[in-house]
């Protein structure tokens, strides 16, 4: 199994500007590449197919608020379970995402954690070689 993914960060005032620094460097690096190697069962289409889901509730958000979109971002657990289901998404997939949103919850750092999700399942696609 790859290594745990940690979407957690810190705050800094630098300048007079709030600067937002990941704790785990290597998220999107080495870690996204674990991921990849780990996820290759899943059919491609449907890595891009979350991916595109990602995106548009990324713009979901700028266009509403993140409290309103939360639930929705939630709601991709159940999404990737049916996925499962037809054997088009691995276990692997699914621990990856499991991981991912059980650490964004609806509160000041929870908009924060999901750009970094799109940002690692981004990292992961590009290190993504899937099945057919």
């Amino acid at each position: 199994m790859p290594k745990a993914i940690d979407l957690s960060f810190t705050k800094e005032e630098k300048n007079g500007k709030e600067i937002i620094k990941l704790r785990d460097k290597e998220l999107f690096d080495s870690i996204a590449k674990e991921w990849a190697e780990a996820i290759n069962r899943t059919k491609k289409t449907q890595a891009r197919n979350f991916y595109d889901k990602i995106l548009d509730l990324e713009k979901k958000i700028k266009e509403d608020d993140f409290e309103s979109v939360y639930p929705f971002i939630k709601m991709l657990n159940s999404k990737v379970a049916y996925g499962v289901s037809r054997r088009v998404v691995s276990k692997e997939f699914q621990e990856m995402m499991e991981q991912s949103l059980q650490q964004i919850e609806n509160n000041q750092d929870g908009e924060q954690k999901f750009k970094h999700f799109k940002l690692f399942f981004e990292a992961v696609l590009g290190f993504f070689k899937g099945s057919n």
